[in-house]
């Protein structure tokens, strides 16, 4: 099968463009609250603050690319491009921009206008592979995300190596040139021959020809997306916090942020790839459960051991938490929504940035009135409410059964 996904068009150029899409990402993402709390002076409430407000406008922004891009009279290359250009532009205020407040600002305004770049790469993926063999499009998709994840095993300990080097301008320049690779890459992207859907009537591909379905008003659309969101909420509220407590609480150095992001995205790489051989046998919501549930127990974990050496083991359920939430979500929404690429590839992002915008507040305000070891129990109520939540959605769903 693997063959096969390389006869994809453009197929080669998604991978490598996952890969440093997430080398990219992770080369600051660890850090970034290190650097606004120590260097600028942020709380973590305010850190938590600042990236809700950056969420907020990501996700207004991916609402409303979402659902004109899948009607646009150009190629959604040139979607990706211009977002990617707003990437670079956001993490180079972190080089030329001192006062902070400015900075917030220049970072919130061009990583919200940059915001679409993933989902609609993800959906230019989607028609490519729609249009070689969309029976392949779990595979497919899984393997890209895995290959976003393989970029976060490289990215944290590059970037760590960076700061040790040359510090945070070394981070951000880097952060920069990685993005601007994919720019590159981007440009080389060939539009795929759209094929023509066969006509069919199964409940909720039941709506108007390119009119996308109100999630609002389509339960099987909505159960999924608040329980994803949740999922996210415990996951970024986890990413906020770590860092602070490895170094703050733990006590370890700075590599030992590294190491746990390393490690996770390392093991995440070959659970991702095996969900995508097993999701043809195994329905999504058992996964998903599955998944949930070893998420709920690694950050329950952390509250109750608060070792350094518990938190290193308790990659591995981290890890097969994240690769079912991160490889199976994105085909879970476009599976539901086969002629809607772009906006089920942004349904499913948007879940992610209302997660980070819930989990970043949550995650800040809990640091400070609880303290960090207790936050990580808050985030492990919201993971298990996701499974809870996920025992009501359709066992088929990815096939359309409502």
């Amino acid at each position: 099968m693997m063959r096969e996904l390389f006869k994809i068009q453009n197929y080669r150029l998604f991978l490598i463009n996952m890969g440093l899409l997430g080398m990219a990402v992770s080369l600051t993402a660890p850090f970034l609250v290190i650097f606004m709390t120590e260097t600028h002076g942020m709380s973590t409430s305010a850190y938590g603050v600042f990236m809700a407000t950056a969420a907020v406008g990501s996700f207004l922004m991916n609402t409303v690319i979402g659902r004109k891009s899948d009607n646009l009279a150009f190629d959604r290359k040139y979607l990706i491009i211009s977002a990617l250009v707003m990437m670079i532009i956001a993490y180079g205020s972190y080089l030329v921009i001192g006062n902070v407040w400015l900075l917030a600002l220049s970072y919130i305004i061009f990583a919200a206008l940059g915001a679409p770049a993933m989902p609609q790469l993800y959906a230019s993926a989607r028609e490519s592979i729609n249009a070689y063999r969309s029976n392949m499009a779990v595979m497919a998709n899984t393997v890209l995300r895995s290959m976003f994840s393989f970029g976060f095993l490289f990215g944290p300990l590059i970037g760590s190596v960076l700061i040790g080097i040359y510090g945070f301008n070394g981070l951000f320049t880097g952060t920069v040139i990685m993005f601007i690779l994919v720019l590159v890459l981007s440009i080389l992207i060939q539009p795929a021959q759209k094929r023509v859907a066969p006509q069919s009537a199964a409940n909720i591909r039941d709506h108007e020809e390119k009119k996308a379905p109100n999630i609002l008003k389509t339960p099987a659309l909505l159960l999924p997306f608040v329980a994803f969101t949740m999922l996210h909420v415990g996951q970024w509220m986890y990413l906020l916090n770590m860092p602070l407590y490895v170094t703050n609480f733990l006590g370890e150095q700075e590599r030992g942020v590294g190491i746990l992001s390393s490690l996770c995205a390392g093991l995440e790489v070959p659970f991702m790839i095996f969900m995508g051989y097993v999701a043809g046998k195994v329905s999504s919501k058992s996964l998903l459960i599955i998944g949930a549930f070893l998420g709920s127990l690694f950050f329950l974990s952390i509250g109750i051991f608060n070792d350094f050496t518990a938190m290193v083991i308790g990659q591995l359920p981290l890890a097969i938490f994240l690769a079912v939430l991160l490889g199976l979500g994105i085909s879970y929404f476009q599976d539901l929504l086969p002629d809607f690429p772009g906006y089920a590839s942004t349904l499913f992002a948007n879940a992610m940035i209302i997660g980070q915008l819930l989990g970043n507040l949550l995650g800040g305000i809990a640091s400070d009135v609880v303290g960090l070891e207790y936050s990580f129990f808050i985030a492990g109520a919201f993971v298990f409410t996701a499974f809870i939540l996920f025992f009501f959605t359709q066992s088929e769903i990815r096939k359309g059964e409502v």
